[in-house]
């Protein structure tokens, strides 16, 4: 398990870093020059027990010690930053690792996650492996090598103690793997608890407005209490449950040290020891147990993390989207779409979002997806950017399965504005930018200004350059919407998905941007999630979906005819719109 988590780094990165090994041989050259440091102080006793010792000996030994000195600090000096540099470039290599990892998993997973633990997982944790790593794999390696280099040296001087000093340290070793053992259950609770906690914390901010509003702050303040509780008494735990053995362990190796005074004292009264070579074992073995000690606690620390590195290694475990094998990928000759008989469920449960649908959307024109709630219009649009894989059945773009069809040539051929708005932090320009990063400045406003976005972006403390709050929050619902369309207009994809794009915006832009919209559809295949009926009526081809079913599709006038759902649909649209509030 040690070994496991000495290599947590390379596994996490997929990749090495010379400068970790290289400061890994320097803190082993490090605890050897600490153990070297003794050898001249052996043999100056030596010296003077035989009584030829000279102030040139003195001196030499003094260099002796200063040289090891030296080369022990040097050797930390280039070692440690050495260390930190190559812990450090793996463990920012594994994060954005995993970050990739997750941008090619189905969005399905990220349903089932709760927002909150994944942050911790992605935070805490890393973090968590990466100081244990960085700071303790040194330590543990350059405090292993100097009590090995003492025993070896010792070990010349006189067998019998070394195997005294030996003879002591299963028990210690018993002791601390019992720690370890006692302490792994803590440590989960604690990972588990800060997790919660973390997630509780996010939930709360992130709702509070919600909270007040309804009037429930003591009950979510109490809940949040509550996690937190949790989480000191999980610290509580880790610090005070494995405190009794840890202390045994030390115990034990203070005792191993007792041990060795008095097996040193009956060989001294038989006269089978030198009282220099007691002397000798009694100065160097202190370090020993010392640097023992230390290696204990680094090694409790590193398995501390093997369940911070479990729930990251399940994030790397996380499946795929199936991707064509290299060389087999094939790319759309045009854009029209084609459902044959798909069924989609989430999680593969039995329950179909989408069951049977059969269609063709065509391509160069605008289609209308239109249907009550709940009827699969945003399922549908999403299994078209492959969001999702269908369980039944097949999408197919310009005569391509999507599965046969790579994720980034895909996604070069997408661009998707949703309901909800995703803006990063960072200026305007970088997030209008985000599909296209060589798009130069007149592209950026020419789209902005077809999405409506020009005039209230220049009216921005510092235009486009302004740099937004955390998700746009600085922002209107319908200007943040507005970004997103221009987002979508610079990418200039053949094909444009839209899940209800003019939602938040205001009536007098709302006939803008549809005019927009229109003139973006031609030469281009778009397709649009609508409510609003009359907002599509002049689509190319609409199509009305009822409980996961295509019950009809058509044009708009031809599907009024056929007095069905559609027909509906707009009957009640139109009452609604002449409804007004009256005086009682």
């Amino acid at each position: 398990m040690i070994r496991d988590l000495l290599f947590a780094g390379h596994r996490l990165s997929g990749q090495g870093d010379t400068r970790l090994r290289r400061g890994i041989a320097l803190a082993v050259l490090e605890g050897v020059a600490g153990a070297a440091m003794y050898l001249p102080l052996i043999l100056l006793l030596q010296e003077v027990a035989a009584g030829t010792v000279t102030p040139l000996r003195i001196s030499t030994c003094a260099l002796a010690m200063l040289a090891c000195m030296l080369l022990r600090i040097m050797a930390g000096h280039i070692g440690m930053p050495m260390l930190f540099a190559g812990a450090y470039a793996m463990m920012g290599e594994a994060r954005l690792r995993v970050a990739d990892h997750l941008r090619h998993v189905p969005m399905g997973w990220f349903t089932r996650q709760r927002s909150g633990d994944l942050s911790a997982r992605l935070t805490s944790d890393l973090e968590l492996i990466e100081h244990l790593w960085s700071h303790f794999l040194g330590s543990f390696v350059s405090g292993l090598a100097m009590p090995l280099a003492l025993m070896l040296f010792l070990a010349w001087v006189d067998w019998r103690l070394v195997l005294v000093v030996l003879a002591g340290l299963p028990l210690a070793w018993i002791a601390l793997a019992w720690t370890q053992h006692v302490v792994a259950r803590p440590g989960e609770r604690l990972i588990a608890a800060s997790a919660a906690a973390q997630s509780a914390l996010l939930e709360y901010v992130q709702g509070i407005a919600v909270i007040r509003s309804f009037g429930r702050f003591g009950e979510a303040w109490r809940h949040l209490v509550a996690v937190l509780d949790e989480q000191h008494a999980a610290l509580v735990a880790v610090e005070a449950k494995p405190t009794p053995w840890l202390v045994s362990y030390g115990f034990l190796l203070e005792a191993g040290y007792i041990g060795l005074v008095f097996a040193g004292v009956w060989w001294l009264a038989d006269d089978t020891l030198t009282p220099l070579t007691l002397v000798a074992f009694l100065v160097v073995a202190v370090p020993v147990y010392r640097q023992l000690f230390e290696v204990g606690l680094a090694t409790m620390m590193l398995r501390f993390s093997r369940r911070a590195l479990r729930r990251i290694e399940a994030l790397l475990a996380v499946p795929l989207l199936p991707e064509p094998d290299a060389g087999k990928a094939r790319s759309p000759v045009d854009h029209d779409i084609v459902f044959d008989g798909v069924r989609f469920a989430y999680d593969g449960g039995d329950g179909a979002v989408l069951d049977g649908v059969s269609c063709t959307i065509p391509a160069r024109g605008l289609t209308a997806v239109v249907g009550p709630s709940g009827a699969g219009k945003t399922t549908l649009v999403n299994l078209i950017a492959r969001l999702w894989d269908v369980q039944e059945g097949s999408i197919r773009l310009g005569g391509v399965d999507l599965r046969e069809i790579g994720t980034g040539e895909l996604h070069r051929h997408v661009a998707l504005v949703f309901q909800d708005v995703v803006l990063f932090s960072g200026t305007v320009l970088d997030n209008l930018r985000l599909g296209r990063p060589e798009a130069c400045r007149e592209e950026v406003t020419a789209a902005a200004r077809r999405a409506q976005a020009h005039d209230f972006i220049e009216a921005l403390p510092q235009g486009y350059a302004t740099v937004l709050d955390e998700g746009g929050a600085s922002l209107s619902g319908g200007e943040r919407q507005r970004i997103s369309i221009a987002r979508a207009l610079l990418k200039d994809a053949p094909i444009l998905l839209l899940d209800e794009a003019t939602a938040s915006v205001d009536p007098s832009a709302e006939a803008e941007i549809q005019r927009a919209i229109a003139e973006l559809a031609r030469g281009r295949t778009v397709v649009v999630i609508a409510h609003r009926l009359k907002n599509v009526r002049h689509a190319d081809h609409i199509l009305v979906m009822e409980h996961g079913r295509l019950v009809e599709q058509g044009r708009h006038d031809d599907l009024l005819l056929q007095g069905g759902l559609y027909a509906h649909l707009w009957s009640r649209q139109q009452v609604a719109q002449g409804w007004r509030v009256g005086t009682m």
